[in-house]
């Protein structure tokens, strides 16, 4: 640590020579911490990076996951330099920022909201507010045009049995305005909530030219099942270009026109399929899924729920209740409000959690 004597610095502890001391020795302590902080930026930046290795096949690009945490690093610099733990727990807060806006330079992730004019403010807007901002381009499809969120109106009704034609319209939306802007698509409702970065994370391995999409798989509505639309799935950017051009309006005989009626996630699924897009496996290594069809407390909570439940009928692979259910980087949760919205934003990219505390912190 450096130590300041008074006397070695030719000043003497009284009058005005105290001030100048004290803030002498103020000026060396913010002149240290900031350029410290500036050091372990650019640490940070130049060994925390995301790099794709192309394979020799071309339909194929495999992704090498990269990431040079330097986060023993970051602790054992900072215990040599005798700096504090609060400052090594910042540190390692902005080696996630840099790990994040890395990522989402390499994932591009457009996410589409399904909503309707009456929630534009009620729900539609707190999404904007919370994960919608993590997206990398996000869009509102609605019955009415709102340039601050921004929503885009469709020429569809707005009742519940048009879901389906919006679905469609959403999709031949995006692929028209922004498919040079995106490498995977992900729909939500208006009460989903995304984790964008581990949705980001889990596609690491998978390249956007896949015919794949995934989501919280049920086994009905198909022979190879379906993806639940409240949870939301994401699409990979070839699957979207060949539902849009290849299934919509009659091209294909198994998948339905924007004009029928039906479930939308069972009637897309449908779509996909047509046109050789297949389900993707979005469970974790320990076989914990990621998507999920209801709120959080619905699947933690192991007595939230009755034995009984459809859901247990419905869902592709086998899960368990409880602390245990989900996977530790969860992609999305359903029926979600406001409230919640804000409270998951917080936990997930504000609030810290440390095992040992250090006195005084």
């Amino acid at each position: 640590m450096i130590k300041l004597d008074a006397g070695a610095l030719g000043l003497r502890s009284r009058g005005s020579n105290a001030k100048t001391l004290c803030v002498f020795a103020v000026g060396i302590a913010v002149g240290f911490a900031a350029s410290s902080l500036f050091v372990s930026h650019r640490f940070l930046e130049e060994n925390y990076f995301v790099k794709y290795v192309n394979s020799q096949n071309d339909s194929k690009v495999e992704s090498e996951s990269v990431f040079q945490k330097p986060f023993k690093s970051i602790v054992q610099l900072h215990r040599d330099m005798e700096l504090n733990h609060s400052y090594t727990l910042e540190l390692l807060h902005k080696a996630e920022e840099i790990h994040a806006r890395k990522l989402a330079e390499q994932i591009r992730i457009l996410c589409w909201v399904m909503t309707t004019e009456s929630n534009h403010k009620e729900k539609a807007f707190h999404v904007k507010s919370t994960w919608g901002r993590h997206c990398n381009r996000l869009i509102f499809i609605s019955d009415a045009e709102d340039y601050s969120l921004p929503a885009v109106k469709l020429d569809v009704a707005s009742h519940r049995g048009a879901l389906w034609a919006k679905t469609v319209g959403a999709f031949q939306h995006v692929y028209e305005h922004y498919r040079d802007e995106y490498d995977w698509v992900m729909k939500a409702d208006d009460d989903t909530y995304v984790f964008v970065e581990n949705l980001r994370t889990m596609l690491i391995p998978y390249s956007p030219k896949e015919l794949i999409y995934f989501g919280s798989r049920f086994k009905i509505g198909t022979p190879l099942g379906y993806m639940s639309g409240g949870g939301g799935y994401a699409v990979s950017k070839d699957a979207v270009e060949k539902v849009v051009n290849e299934a919509f309006d009659g091209k294909q005989s198994d998948c339905p026109l924007s004009s029928d009626d039906g479930p939308e996630d069972i009637l897309i699924a449908k779509c996909l399929h047509s046109v050789g897009v297949l389900p993707g496996d979005s469970r974790d290594s320990n076989g914990r899924g990621r998507f999920f069809p209801f709120a959080v407390d619905s699947h933690v909570n192991p007595n939230q729920e009755p034995k009984d439940w459809w859901y247990w009928d419905y869902i592709y692979w086998p899960i368990e209740g409880g602390l245990d259910c989900c996977s530790n980087q969860p992609v999305s949760f359903h029926y979600v409000t406001p409230t919640q919205m804000y409270m998951i934003e917080f936990l997930a990219y504000k609030a810290n959690t440390t095992e040992t505390t250090e006195s005084g912190d």
